[in-house]
């Protein structure tokens, strides 16, 4: 029996929850599994939308969000492989801000996207692996690197964005 949703399920699910997007362009004419990837990704960000402001709303802190979504993740993906969804998020970060630099080098993004890499590795690497020391190294290095950036030009965040 598998875990995965129906194509079915998932436009069942978009409807509900009123995810926006039409379903039909989203799974455009690609392969069912594709297809399902596709919507879950769109039901993905509408629930993270949705979580941050029920979050706010029920005045959790960070170590509030930390500690529920670390339970979560353990149901979900088991103890052992909580790391695995962490790091599939960070993952998605990286990708993310170093599509949006662009072409052009941009110091900020560039260093957050190589900040976020470090991390990733980190996350991977055994307690007593070889790569822990380098990455370590690494992350002071990027991290150091980063705090001069955003000393030298300060990231004005976008209107509603907090940290």
């Amino acid at each position: 029996m598998s875990t995965l949703p129906s194509t079915d399920d998932l436009l069942r699910v978009m409807t509900i929850l009123g995810v926006a997007g039409d379903p039909l362009y989203i799974m455009k004419d690609h392969a069912d599994d594709r297809r399902r990837a596709e919507l879950l990704a769109h039901i993905t960000a509408a629930l993270v939308d949705r979580l941050e402001t029920l979050e706010t709303r029920a005045g959790l802190d960070v170590d509030d969000r930390a500690d529920l979504h670390l339970r979560a993740d353990r149901d979900a993906a088991g103890p052992d492989a909580a790391g695995r969804l962490q790091a599939a998020r960070l993952a998605w970060v990286q990708q993310s801000v170093a599509r949006r630099r662009g072409r052009r080098p941009d110091p900020v993004a560039d260093t957050v996207a190589t900040t976020i890499g470090v991390l990733i590795e980190l996350l991977a690497a055994s307690e007593s692996g070889p790569m822990l020391a380098d990455a370590v190294a690494g992350l002071c290095a990027a991290a150091d690197h980063l705090g001069t950036v955003l000393r030298a030009a300060p990231v004005r965040l976008p209107t509603g964005a907090t940290i």
